[in-house]
């Protein structure tokens, strides 16, 4: 804008004689011109704006995904959650790369989310590195580690919105960036994390992170009140010594085994609609060697 361009419209005014007929010529172009700038800002100033990933403030909403939630049809704040990690690792990489997915997926009433199915195979030709991953008793590093971090950020913002979890699976050793027997291990394509939305209304997924930090958050019509509860640590186990070989192996310093418990009480208008429990038996982790 600001610029005239020749031979769009005829030549260009000159400050001549008849300048008065130039003017008049131009006046349509000048006043359609404002009324389409007017227009356009308007509809860039008031728009629901979209980006790959939104920048979370751990413990909040992330702000892109506050405003493209309020932008959508179901526009409330049903729950969110967010996990920290040591930033700079590899895992990073993938943390992103699945949060950038998961951002801006819509679930329709009625309708059952896949993790699996929307984030995909994690494969290096999808820009996936190698990270640690638990397998077993062991930490080995495997192309997407670290991807189910995303995956239990998302458990918890479903867990809290009082949605229906339909299959989850925590992971066989616990991990200190996830809450205890509150999680979900996903591993393409057959160990998968779903839940259904039960509600009368769509639940859009924002996802967001930082250097250090993945922050989920969810937007619908809540249907229940959540009361939860998580017992102590019981039948602890001790751990042993290992030694591992090869470019896949992560040293360990050793976590004692446990078992705990975690219910998830829902309520409508105060009374008890239903009560679940989550068991979770942890292995113990071996001090591990790498030679």
């Amino acid at each position: 804008m600001g610029r005239t361009r020749r031979g769009r419209y005829g030549r260009a005014c000159a400050p001549e004689p008849g300048l008065g007929e130039c003017v008049r010529r131009w006046w349509p172009f000048a006043v359609g011109a404002l009324a389409a700038t007017g227009l356009l800002l308007g509809a860039y100033l008031w728009a629901p704006r979209k980006s790959g990933a939104s920048v979370a403030t751990p413990g909040t909403a992330p702000r892109d995904a506050a405003r493209q939630g309020a932008g959508a049809a179901s526009g409330r704040p049903m729950a969110s959650y967010t996990t920290r990690f040591q930033p700079g690792q590899p895992r990073v990489r993938n943390i992103e790369l699945a949060a950038r997915l998961l951002n801006g997926q819509v679930v329709r009433p009625g309708a059952t989310f896949s993790f699996n199915r929307v984030v995909g195979p994690r494969t290096r030709r999808l820009g996936y590195v190698p990270a640690p991953a638990i397998m077993g008793s062991r930490l080995v590093k495997d192309v997407g580690g670290g991807i189910c971090q995303v995956s239990t950020t998302l458990f918890n913002a479903v867990f809290r919105a009082g949605l229906d979890i339909r299959r989850a699976r925590a992971h066989t050793m616990w991990m200190p960036e996830y809450p205890e027997g509150r999680e979900a291990a996903v591993a393409y394509p057959n160990l998968d994390f779903t839940w259904k939305n039960d509600t009368d209304a769509p639940v859009r997924i924002q996802a967001g992170f930082t250097g250090d930090s993945v922050t989920v958050s969810l937007w619908g019509h809540r249907r229940y009140e959540v009361r939860s509860r998580t017992s102590k640590r019981y039948g602890v186990s001790p751990y042993g010594t290992g030694v591992g070989h090869g470019r896949r192996c992560v040293p360990m310093a050793g976590r004692k085994g446990f078992e705990i418990d975690v219910w998830r009480t829902l309520l409508s208008a105060g009374r008890q609609v239903r009560r679940e429990k989550f068991h979770t038996e942890y292995r113990p982790q071996p001090e591990v060697t790498c030679l």
